[in-house]
């Protein structure tokens, strides 16, 4: 028998099946790694990435939760002696006085840094201006993130007004927060920005600018380091 029409749409399709999974399967092996500093960007910053455009399994990208900016160097140090070691990745970091010492010590030419948010928006004791992943988003939708239950202490979830008229956008949201609920006869230690930070991603009206750019760095990185098919190597006769 001979081959007919349907034996090549048959291997036609095969191949391209084929070669879709072996390309899902080197995106993971070359992956792009975004460093994030904490548990809320770690469940805010797919979903919000997704929105602006990026597919986290054909792009290869694997958020990287480093706990705490002390750690970075350490986290950085280590991922340098796996399998990963050469691997791109985007560090991002708040714009915090902490944040802007470390960020500037970082050397590493397949490292990018990102700081957030994108553009600085609050004062700190000393004078610099910068913020943290909650100022990434607007006022309304941070202060309406906070008062939500498990958000906050309970005692408090109600004086939303109240905390309204006392908030001060240039200065750090956090700390106001903690001190309104502590003022207020609750627990300051009470704050869950992890469930903040859900509430946020939830709510808001729109993808923060800090996330539009942030989407459009990872897609210069793929650029500059595009996912390649593992036949794809160089031969030198």
């Amino acid at each position: 028998m001979g081959t007919t029409i349907e034996d090549i749409q048959y291997e036609e399709m095969w191949s391209e099946l084929h070669f879709e999974a072996v390309m899902k399967n080197e995106a993971k092996k070359q992956c792009i790694y975004i460093f994030v500093e904490g548990h809320s960007e770690e469940v805010a910053i797919q979903p919000l990435l997704e929105d602006c455009g990026l597919n986290f399994e054909t792009d290869g990208i694997v958020v990287a939760n480093y706990n705490g900016i002390g750690n970075l160097k350490h986290a950085i140090r280590l991922l340098r002696k796996t399998l990963s070691h050469d691997r791109p990745i985007i560090v991002t970091f708040d714009d915090d006085i902490d944040g802007k010492r470390i960020s500037n010590a970082i050397h590493d030419p397949l490292i990018t840094t990102f700081k957030i948010p994108y553009s600085p928006l609050v004062t700190y004791s000393n004078g610099e201006i910068g913020g943290s992943f909650e100022e990434s988003f607007t006022p309304d939708c941070f202060i309406e993130s906070s008062f939500k239950p498990r958000a906050i202490d309970s005692k408090v979830v109600e004086k939303e007004t109240d905390f309204r008229n006392v908030f001060n956008p240039s200065r750090p949201w956090v700390s106001q927060l903690a001190s309104f609920i502590s003022s207020n006869g609750g627990n300051p230690d009470s704050i869950n920005k992890v469930e903040i930070a859900k509430n946020m991603v939830e709510s808001c009206s729109a993808i923060p600018k800090t996330f539009e750019e942030l989407a459009k760095l990872v897609r210069q990185v793929r650029i500059t380091n595009p996912i390649k098919h593992p036949d794809d190597v160089e031969v030198k006769i």
